[in-house]
């Protein structure tokens, strides 16, 4: 059993080429803005997309030196905040497309009400022009209308060809401590702002006027995590498939972040810390570490490549691209086993799915070479899963034989 100061040591001796490969990642996004052509112009935007990256940069840093010293729980809980906060980044940065709700009001011009959705439409129609992609109706007295962001229009009053996402305006007016002051009390119903504008003399005539705007609407609409998926999905960054993707490791990694009781027995089980009489002592687990370095890995990359697509989709250019792209794609070539977000399934997951399609009774036998990659089914844990992929196994009823790259024998429940 390994303890204390030791967990440092073994897990840079056992994880060395995931870690290199993690230090050259960061280092490679913290050089990408001295590589950054700007042109004549550059926008406040562009910069501040480029400093959310870093400091997500930052943050993965602090889980790779958790992780290597044996600090799980905390690894994990910081991996979640990164994770949602890439999503966030993806819906700010480039999103066009956004919804827009307007509430159907019959006129008193107005015959019945399907004559008031027809008027509203041929409105918003009319006001939106080109900005308008589509409309359909969310419920009976509601309008929901598709437009793309904000054109960004020169001196002269001429269109650059630069839209603003809106998500990126609503991002940036969004103020969660002014949102949460204008919410109703959980027990009595009581407004919070009620008690601080009588007992917190520091609370300030600008912040009340603040609160007039509806902070509400923003964060249900658009940055809850549920809506971000939605909204990833409406500008075609996911789809169903990768949003159940995304909800396994966000549900996975929310284990860490509340203090469930699933949670707290998660971290107090000798998998990861054993408590003695002496008090609570952290124990090295090979498959923890791993998974959390290959979060880390994974992530980076994500961040590094999303950063390209970002100066290619404002035309800005790049220099060394090719450098960046390489790096990427050996996090593909040497970790590609992890199943993420946008990569394909290992061979581990092909086994796995010839098994479940297979049945004896009716003599119906499926190889894995046999199962196409759009058809394999994800998995709903990850660290089950890689501790699978450490342990060759053969499925008798099936005849089918996974033979892991990279078998430990140390592989528990």
């Amino acid at each position: 059993m390994v303890t204390g100061t030791d967990i440092q040591t073994v897990t840079q001796t056992e994880h060395e080429r995931l870690i290199n490969l993690i230090e050259e990642l960061i280092a490679a996004i913290k050089r990408l803005p001295d590589d950054v052509e700007w042109g004549e112009t550059s926008y406040m935007e562009d910069v501040e997309i480029l400093n959310f990256i870093r400091i997500q940069t930052f943050s993965l840093q602090n889980v790779k030196e958790n992780a290597v010293r044996g600090y799980y729980r905390d690894t994990f809980h910081l991996i979640r905040m990164v994770y949602e906060a890439y999503f966030v980044l993806r819906l700010v940065s480039t999103c066009d497309k956004y919804p827009f709700r307007i509430k159907i009001k019959r006129g008193q011009h107005d015959p019945s009400l399907e004559h008031a959705r027809n008027r509203t439409a041929q409105e918003v129609q009319r006001v939106f022009g080109n900005r308008l992609v589509r409309t359909y109706m969310e419920d009976k007295n509601t309008l929901v209308a598709i437009l793309r962001g904000i054109p960004v229009v020169d001196s002269q009053g001429q269109d650059t060809g630069i839209i603003v996402p809106y998500y990126y305006q609503a991002w940036h007016d969004f103020r969660p401590v002014e949102y949460h002051l204008r919410r109703d009390g959980l027990q009595d119903r009581i407004p919070t702002l009620r008690f601080l504008t009588g007992e917190w003399a520091a609370f300030s005539k600008k912040m009340k006027i603040n609160l007039s705007k509806d902070y509400g609407l923003i964060y249900k609409y658009f940055l809850t995590f549920d809506k971000i998926l939605d909204n990833l999905c409406l500008n075609g960054i996911l789809n169903k498939k990768l949003s159940t993707r995304v909800l396994v490791h966000y549900n996975f990694l929310s284990n860490f972040s509340h203090s469930t009781s699933d949670s707290i027995s998660l971290v107090s089980t000798r998998r990861i810390t054993e408590i003695t009489p002496g008090g609570l002592s952290t124990i090295y687990n090979h498959y923890s570490s791993e998974l959390a370095l290959l979060y880390t890995c994974h992530l980076l990359s994500m961040h590094l490549q999303h950063a390209i697509f970002y100066l290619r989709w404002r035309a800005i250019k790049l220099k060394n691209k090719r450098t960046y792209q390489s790096l990427c794609r050996r996090v593909e070539d040497d970790f590609g086993y992890f199943w993420f977000i946008f990569n394909k399934p290992h061979q581990y997951d092909r086994y796995t799915q010839a098994n479940r399609k297979c049945n004896y009774r009716k003599q119906i036998f499926y190889r894995p070479e046999d199962i196409r990659l759009g058809d394999v089914r994800y998995y709903d844990d990850p660290l089950y899963r890689l501790k699978q992929l450490h342990q060759s196994q053969n499925e008798l009823t099936s005849g089918n034989s996974y033979m892991s790259p990279f078998p430990r024998n140390d592989v528990l429940p």
